[in-house]
Parts: structure tokens; sequence; C-alpha cells
């Protein structure tokens, strides 16, 4: 009788029946998933782009120079003293012997008649003293140490205003031609006193030549004589406001 030498079927329950499968199971393959467009980024294409036109518009050269306008009046305001004093020398001759009547352009005292000559050379005062004014709140807003900015631009101001106002009184009757000096030409005094006080501080602080300050200082002795030389000293004081019709850098 032989024995067989089969080995006998292994028990279902049999750890390695269950082992077995899952050693050789196969992983199923991962799927690439593709992000949707909305999930990428254009930042890195519109950030040099948003930089250079930042760039561009931070940096303007010259925007300070742009808005200076005291290089235009420094030269603008002497000239325009310069021709109201040579229409009021013309204007004065009808006023002497054997000149009367010059081309019916009439005197200081035919103004209220609308002298061509006499309005004109009213005219050109006003606006004189109105860019002297204008000039010395320029100049005051250089100033860096000494406080003068604001009370030297209310005095230009109210000069200008107080010199327009006597003109405009003189050309409709409303103040006669034989009002006081204080008060025909006090507007002019107060806008020069106002620029002064400017050009000192100015020339303390070092940002004007001390030589500009003395020969504005002789054009105001030059207006001041009794022989009609506001035409000289109109010249004098451009040529001391020279140096402030150079523009200057930004601090």
């Amino acid at each position: 009788m032989t024995t067989s030498t089969l080995s006998p079927a292994r028990a279902a329950g049999s750890p390695r029946a269950h082992t077995a499968p899952a050693a050789y199971a196969v992983t199923p393959p991962r799927t690439h998933r593709t992000p949707p467009p909305s999930a990428t980024s254009t930042t890195p294409v519109t950030a040099p782009a948003r930089e250079r036109v930042t760039t561009r518009t931070t940096t303007l050269p010259g925007s300070r120079e742009a808005t200076d306008r005291v290089p235009l009046l420094a030269l603008l305001a002497p000239l325009l003293l310069f021709t109201h004093g040579i229409l009021d020398w013309v204007d004065g001759l009808d006023s002497l012997d054997g000149l009367r009547g010059l081309g019916g352009l009439g005197g200081v005292a035919a103004a209220r008649d609308q002298g061509a000559l006499s309005v004109a050379a009213g005219v050109l005062l006003v606006l004189s003293v109105a860019s002297f004014a204008w000039l010395t709140v320029g100049l005051g807003a250089r100033l860096r140490h000494l406080p003068l900015a604001v009370p030297t631009a209310l005095l230009a101001a109210f000069g200008a205003g107080a010199t327009a106002t006597v003109w405009i009184g003189q050309v409709t009757g409303l103040i006669g031609h034989e009002a006081p000096a204080a008060l025909s030409s006090g507007g002019g005094v107060l806008t020069a006193v106002a620029l002064a006080m400017v050009l000192v501080a100015l020339t303390v602080e070092g940002r004007l030549p001390v030589g500009s300050l003395a020969l504005a200082a002789v054009s105001v002795g030059i207006m001041l004589l009794p022989w009609g030389l506001g035409p000289l000293a109109s010249l004098v004081l451009l040529i001391a406001l020279a140096p402030l019709t150079r523009p200057v850098e930004a601090d």
C-alpha cells in the first residue's frame, strides 16, 4: 500500500492565502491633473510693465523749474517800470511852454479825459508794482531760515492793491489829482519795502550776492532824486536782479 507524497491542500484560512494576493496587487497609475486656467498666475508678466510705468510717471525732471516764476518776474518787473518812466516823461512834455497839446495825447492832469499816454503810463505802473509784489512772494518762498515770507507777501500785496485802487480812482475822478504824495505813491513804497526786506534776507542766507543788494540800494537812491531819473533807476535795478533771472536747482 503506497503512501501519497502529495502535500495536503492549504487551508483557505491560512495567512498566506490573504497576503499573497495583496503582495501582487497592482497600484493604479496616478493621473496628472492639469490646473485650471484660472490658477495660472500672470503676475511675472505684468509686474515689470507696472514698474516701468510708475518709474516714468514719478521721475519728471524740471517740475520745480516749470512753476518757478522768479526768473521771469526779475526781468519783467524792472522793464515794466522802465517803460512806465519813459511814458511818464513823454507825457509830461505837453506841460512845458510851447509844447502844450502834444499830439492831443494829454498830460497827467488830463487823465480823467482818457489821455492815451496817461492811461498807458498808469496801466504800466500798476503792472510793474504787481510784478514786484509777485516777485516778492516768489523770493519769500526761497527763504529757509528767516520767517519773512508771509509778512512780506501780505505787505507787497497790500501795496499793489493800493496802487491799483488809487489809479482807478484818479482815472474815474473819484480821487483828485492833487492828492497827497503819500496816497498816490504809498502803495508802490510799501511794495518796495517788502521787496527790500526779502532781498536783505536772501543776502543774509547767502542766496543773493552782496553786490546785487548794493545795486538795488543805489537804484532806490536814484529814484528818490528829484530829477525824474526813474528809467535810469529801473535799469540799475534790472542789473541788480540779474542773478535772480537764472533758475535755481531744487534743494
